[in-house]
């Protein structure tokens, strides 16, 4: 029972930090100014590592939000987002991904998944480039800009 006790309140913690999370997001899509100048003042640069570290409890918090709450809908599911901060963590650890690895860890269908690449590749997002040693692969990465956004917004949030 005591275990059970742990995973709850561990669950509780960890869903009351993506509810902050949540709404510093909030805060900076509502461009209120206001908040971000105090929120500003008080931000460390982050480093690589820690960067990583935000994007990846950003990451396990949003499967485990879709895992909890989603009950077949899908509507608590953020797979582009998910993607991206797969994409985005693979960079900064130096590794490759393909996109049928990204594809497949999004846990939404492959052809939906594939159809959500192409298009955040088309908009500049992602970049995909062909394996030299296997034509049938493909890396996939994110663009120079997307990584810049993704770490304005992981230097954002508290």
């Amino acid at each position: 029972m005591d275990n059970v006790n742990e995973e709850i309140a561990a669950l509780e913690s960890l869903l009351s930090q993506g509810l902050e999370q949540i709404h510093a997001v909030k805060r900076i899509a509502r461009n209120d100014q206001s908040q971000l100048d105090e929120t500003d003042s008080s931000i460390e640069i982050a480093n690589d590592a820690d960067l990583i570290d935000r994007a990846e409890s950003l990451l396990k918090w949003s499967r485990l939000k879709a895992e909890f709450l989603n009950m077949g809908t899908g509507l608590f599911s953020d797979s582009c987002w998910d993607m991206c901060l797969d994409i985005y963590i693979c960079d900064l650890k130096g590794q490759q991904i393909t996109v049928s690895s990204v594809a497949h860890s999004s846990g939404i269908p492959m052809t939906t998944a594939m159809r959500y690449i192409n298009v955040m590749s088309e908009e500049g997002l992602l970049e995909k480039t062909p394996n030299p040693s296997d034509n049938r692969m493909i890396f996939v990465s994110t663009s120079a800009s997307c990584k810049q956004r993704i770490s304005d917004v992981l230097q954002k949030l508290p």
